[in-house]
């Protein structure tokens, strides 16, 4: 039921103009979504649906989490690099740099 107030209310609310958050740059398809619009897209690329009923302090949880999958996957492919773009390359080193 607060779900239904609130997208009510949410017709009226102006947003802010966020093009950067926190010094990161926000893609124009995004910032034209309203909250609502933001939910679904994020129920659609999330492994479960729901984003938009879960409380606030879950949603940063989430997103804290997928801050720190992303940059484990990005210092794995930084690592990868390294070890694939070293001088030795082709020589028997058993991978170590």
């Amino acid at each position: 039921m607060f779900g239904l107030i609130y997208i009510s209310i949410e017709q009226f609310v102006e947003y802010p103009d966020d093009r950067e958050i926190l010094g990161v740059g926000i893609d124009g398809d995004l910032h034209r979504m309203n909250r609502q619009q933001l939910c679904r897209y994020m129920d659609a690329v999330l492994p479960e649906g729901g984003f938009f009923d879960i409380q606030s302090t879950s949603k940063i949880r989430l997103g804290c989490q997928l801050l720190r999958n992303f940059h484990l996957v990005k210092k794995q492919l930084k690592e990868d690099k390294l070890q694939f773009s070293s001088p030795t390359a082709g020589v028997e080193n058993d991978g170590w740099i």
